[in-house]
């Protein structure tokens, strides 16, 4: 089964449309996430768990967006970094939304890989943007650790046991622990959290799977919602 938009033949995208009109867009960056992670760590471990979170949905999942505003360039200077304007995420997240629904697409899920506060909500409005022109399709966006912290599970860092952990899981080929200086880690300066020398496989495996077990039901629902009202609206014409 596909599950990348990109990938698909317009017929296989049709049949999506027509069995489970759900899109993912994973929203992520090119960030220093210490001297031990690939600099697109935040895209990358998001992806890769929204197309989890997408097998047990239905649906698909389109290209990945590397695209973050309030990065580590501007508060610790780190280079390998792009930084990018609040109104251009904000612009950004609209135009796909709206792109997604002249395609007939009635659900629609966020998921931000990076985490940075007014990312998030640049990020957002975007999201409010759309759903202030548009009562349907239904919207939802999520950080990619808030489904764990709905079970008191902390998911979120930079860089650290959590995000290092994921890639560990999902791309150990892009991590490399030996590189991190040995004594006493400071955060600002290795610009990744001070934990990260107790990343393990393990624990990115169970972040992953919490991931899924949580998200899944709430789109689910959030589908749900959006085919069981879709009827109404479209009589009205919007």
């Amino acid at each position: 089964m596909k599950l990348a938009y990109e990938e698909m033949l317009p017929h296989e995208i049709n049949a999506v449309l027509r069995e489970c009109p759900l899109a993912y867009l994973v929203w992520g960056s090119h960030e220093w996430h210490g001297v031990h992670n690939a600099v697109g760590l935040d895209t990358i471990k998001a992806y890769r768990m929204t197309l989890d979170l997408c097998r047990e949905t239905g649906g698909v999942v389109l290209p990945p967006v590397y695209c973050g505003y309030q990065t580590m360039k501007p508060w610790a200077r780190c280079r390998h970094t792009l930084e990018f304007s609040k109104d251009l995420v904000t612009r950004y997240v609209f135009e796909h939304l709206e792109n997604l629904y002249d395609e007939g697409f009635k659900a629609m899920v966020v998921v931000m890989g990076h985490y940075g506060g007014k990312h998030v909500e640049a990020v957002k409005a975007g999201v409010a943007q759309f759903s202030e022109r548009h009562r349907y399709p239904k919207v939802l966006a999520i950080t990619d650790y808030e489904p764990a912290s709905w079970i008191q599970v902390k998911g979120g860092d930079h860089a650290g046991r959590n995000e290092t952990s994921l890639m560990l899981h999902y791309r150990p080929d892009l991590v490399d622990l030996s590189r991190l200086p040995e004594g006493e880690l400071d955060g600002k300066r290795e610009g990744c959290s001070v934990d990260a020398r107790d990343a393990s496989a393990e624990h990115g495996a169970l972040l992953a799977r919490t991931f899924v077990e949580q998200a899944a039901p709430k789109v689910r629902e959030l589908l749900e919602a959006a085919l069981r009202d879709w009827p109404a609206i479209v009589s009205t014409g919007d």
